[in-house]
């Protein structure tokens, strides 16, 4: 490879670390602050938020179908695009049917932005050292910095907004966040409007996601098959197919499904949970969370060293087989008494730390299963079955789980089991991705 092409390689992976950077400052609110602010505006809306996650999945994947035309800068340009105007169409316009619309959108610019991070690195960083593991963990490192800042800040800043807008002092509002459904209309009020407050800032920070995106360089080789060689459309649809639906990509598949159901059970109601079941302020419950998000930066430091020494099939079933126990404390977190904050912290930090440990050896091994034309296809097709799942598991929390508040101590119970059922069909049917060539 020659010096010319490493440069603008590295120099897009660079620019690329930097947009999801800010796109994950997004997330931060958007899956916490965004949520909490749904469970007072539109709640049909709020407890089916994994399943509108779904939808996001469904048309992000059909999106990544178009690079090998049009590349990959214009989806990243696009996702930031939409991801802002949602966050500004959520204050603009205040109704259930304008709140389908901004969740869906926002939604889709996150989820665009995370599933094109694979086929993207990939492409810049391939035949790197160890299949780029090193560039895929650089990614998610700063994107999780990103996520942990916001998911506190946003916590912080709500509960000071709140404080301002009720008149409060900032312990005194600390106090009434934790009883939100016990505050009469005046502060319910004031609390809402501490929310906009920070959904405000969110959708000004996100437009500065697109300076990086705007600089990235690409040439068509970096998408595009640019071999002559012609092949029949039925010849390449078959070849696809034959890829796409054979045993190791459906074993992976299979592993995802799990996941994503599981993760639609508790990952969006991680404050809902401490705040309404556990009845932890809004501000220590968004730092508990901040703090497990800060995990993931630490765990993921050991990313590189842990797949080097164990592999990534082994990598993967350890990691999320480790982070089931820790699931279970959570769930019967105020069994610990006085204790139950730094316990259900500290199984807060831990879980997400070992299940996100195996982050860039997911997206790795996804990229090692297929040949490279085949890529985008199966970021699509992995991200498309993710949206049904998620659809199926947002309106069962909706409509059958979440209907009690005890439903969202249960959900950590049913994803504990099914983590450990996915760690197991992992190590069975894909041991011999364990290494790949040049590990």
């Amino acid at each position: 490879m020659s010096t010319s092409l490493e440069n603008r390689n590295r120099r897009n992976l660079i620019l690329f670390i930097l947009s999801y950077v800010i796109n994950n400052l997004i997330s931060g609110i958007l899956y916490d602050t965004y949520v909490n602010y749904l469970q007072e505006v539109s709640v049909s809306i709020a407890t089916s938020f994994w399943a509108f996650y779904g939808y996001a999945t469904f048309i992000a994947a059909a999106l990544l179908l178009l690079i090998p035309k049009i590349g990959y800068k214009k989806l990243v340009i696009f996702s930031g695009i939409v991801t802002s105007l949602a966050f500004f169409c959520i204050l603009l316009f205040e109704s259930d049917g304008i709140f389908y619309v901004t969740t869906l959108l926002a939604l889709v610019g996150v989820q665009l932005h995370y599933i094109i991070l694979a086929p993207f690195v990939a492409a810049y960083a391939g035949k790197a050292e160890n299949g780029g593991i090193g560039w895929y963990t650089k990614t998610y490192y700063f994107g999780y910095i990103g996520y942990f800042l916001t998911t506190y800040l946003g916590g912080v800043f709500t509960v000071k907004m709140f404080s301002v807008r009720a008149g409060e002092t900032y312990a005194a509002a600390k106090e009434l966040s934790s009883r939100i459904a016990d505050l009469g209309s005046t502060l319910k009020a004031a609390y809402i409007q501490g929310n906009e407050d920070v959904l405000l800032v969110s959708g000004i920070v996100g437009i500065l996601a697109l300076i990086p995106a705007f600089m990235i360089k690409e040439e068509k080789i970096d998408y595009s098959d640019t071999s002559k060689e012609r092949v029949s459309l039925k010849e390449k649809a078959s070849e696809i197919c034959r890829i796409l639906l054979s045993k190791s990509a459906v074993t992976y598949l299979i592993y995802w499904s799990l996941i994503s159901f599981a993760m639609g059970l508790f990952t969006s109601y991680y404050t809902v949970y401490l705040n309404r079941n556990l009845h932890i302020d809004k501000a220590t419950s968004s730092l508990l969370v901040s703090i497990s998000y800060l995990s993931i930066v630490i765990f993921m430091i050991l990313s590189p060293y842990v797949v080097k020494r164990l592999g990534k099939v082994v990598t993967i079933f350890l990691t999320v087989s480790l982070s089931v126990p820790f699931m279970l404390i959570i769930a019967s977190g105020d069994s610990f008494g006085s204790l139950m904050i730094p316990v259900v912290g500290t199984a807060l930090f831990m879980r997400a730390g070992l299940a996100n440990l195996c982050t860039p050896a997911e997206s790795a091994l996804t990229m090692a299963i297929v040949p490279k034309s085949l890529r985008p296809a199966f970021t699509s097709l992995i991200n498309f079955l993710a949206g049904i799942i998620s659809i199926i598991s947002g309106n069962f929390t909706g409509q059958i789980l979440f209907t009690s508040q005890e439903g969202y101590r249960t959900a950590y119970y049913i994803a504990a089991a099914l983590y450990a059922l996915a760690a197991v069909i992992m190590l069975l049917g894909l041991k011999k991705y364990n290494r790949t060539e040049g590990e």
